[in-house]
């Protein structure tokens, strides 16, 4: 999740995301946590890689602990 190639595919993401709302490190760590545990959610990254929820979760914490305010 820590590399920097995911990092930067992370970041595009986040811009994604941020230009529908503001989205604060909370947030987007929330966001992370929601595709891990909503089954519908977990299921569309699932379709594409075991595990992808979870690695998306990660990902998006190291983000927002490294780019982010709270």
């Amino acid at each position: 999740p820590a590399d920097p190639e995911v990092q930067a595919a992370i970041a595009r993401h986040y811009a994604w995301v941020d230009q529908f709302y503001p989205v604060s490190a909370e947030m987007y760590r929330g966001l992370g946590q929601l595709y891990t545990d909503h089954p519908e959610f977990r299921a569309t990254y699932e379709r594409y890689a075991p595990n992808l929820a979870d690695f998306m979760r990660a990902a998006m914490e190291v983000y927002a602990d490294r780019n982010l305010r709270a």
